[in-house]
């Protein structure tokens, strides 16, 4: 749990299980300053029962900061084999630019599924990610789902401004926060960095790592998903970035099943990438920002029929997109919701 003030020496958490009449149980964090001159308020909880609706109330000095009560849905168990999550990529954009976060926001909130988590494509804030920005172009507009839905972002090129010193202190992730993994259920999510302009940030390490981990024999372990901000092949207005175009290979040999990417403002899914081992590619860069609108003007219809890749494209939407994903087992069932009205879009699965 994390949330900022303008001071503080001790942050707390209070919790207990959806629709129980037991006492509160607390647990205490830390606090540090920021670079903003805002005091960042951390609990961990642990041990929290699986897949179970937990109730918080955040204080700061033993006072709470507000009446509302939060609510979450705690992480699934190791041998769970059905959960949903949600995949948004290119969320940030000013409002003033003809940016709609807010609808995003809602439309997850209101799932009629609840999600244990969402995946966040990068282009987390724009037109840099400063922190100065954060509040301001991202966190008063998901008031509803963040304190809800916990979200492991990636970077995107407008997120490559100064990330140690922005990014970095903006989220808590695994590993270096540049890339990382974890797993949730049956399926193994890997976060990559594709870097500012698609090149694959650190290339030889990151690339290592991902061999590295996706060699590892997990028991119970049915999907692999994969996610990063730049796409490789595509038929939207982006071009074919190569340094994830080199990563299909690798993908091909170690069983990926699903890569995800945002970057461009509009929603494509392409049909399974056969000559490389079947995987699907989704790109959902449309969550807040859409080619064509104010903050990118140019104007964009899908056309798959003259794009560079003949029969690529299995379904092209050109909307405010989001992606939900239901596990299933050994089956992933894929769902767009377009953002303003819940609309389904597009509809998949896996198997």
């Amino acid at each position: 749990m994390l949330w900022r003030t303008e001071r503080g020496e001790l942050a707390s958490v209070d919790y207990r299980e959806r629709g129980s009449s037991g006492e509160w149980r607390r647990t205490v964090g830390v606090v540090r300053p920021t670079n903003t001159g805002l005091v960042e308020n951390e609990v961990v909880l642990r041990n929290l029962r699986p897949k179970t609706v937990y109730e918080y109330r955040i204080l700061t000095d033993g006072r709470r900061l507000t009446n509302r009560v939060f609510r979450f849905l705690s992480p699934v168990a190791v041998t769970d084999t059905t959960f949903e999550f949600y995949a948004v990529g290119d969320i940030g954009e000013p409002v003033e630019l003809e940016g709609e976060p807010a609808w995003l926001d809602r439309a997850i909130i209101g799932s009629k599924r609840p999600y244990s988590f969402g995946l966040l494509l990068g282009d987390i804030v724009y037109p840099e990610g400063r922190s100065a920005v954060y509040d301001e172009r991202l966190f008063r507009h998901f008031t509803g789902s963040f304190p809800a839905v916990p979200v492991f972002p990636v970077l995107g090129n407008h997120d490559w401004f100064d990330p140690q010193d922005n990014y970095e202190r903006e989220w808590k992730l695994p590993g270096n926060e540049h890339y990382y993994n974890f797993r949730s259920g049956n399926v193994r999510f890997f976060a990559l960095d594709s870097g500012p302009n698609g090149e694959v940030y650190d290339y030889d390490r990151q690339v290592a790592w991902l061999r590295e981990g996706l060699a590892k024999t997990e028991l119970g372990v049915d999907w692999t998903v994969v996610y990063l901000h730049h796409n490789g092949k595509s038929c939207t207005y982006k071009q074919d970035y190569a340094g994830v175009v080199s990563l299909y290979p690798i993908f091909a040999e170690y069983g990926v099943d699903l890569v995800l990417n945002g970057h461009a403002h509009t929603y494509e899914r392409l049909r399974p990438m056969q000559e490389y081992g079947g995987f699907t590619s989704i790109t959902i860069g449309s969550g807040g920002k859409l080619r064509g609108m104010a903050g990118d003007p140019t104007p964009f219809v899908p056309d798959a029929t003259h794009c560079r890749h003949p029969d690529l494209v299995a379904k092209s939407v050109h909307d405010w997109v989001y992606l939900g994903l239901w596990v299933d087992g050994r089956k992933l069932h894929g769902t767009a919701y377009r953002t303003r009205d819940g609309a389904v879009v597009d509809e998949f699965v896996l198997d």
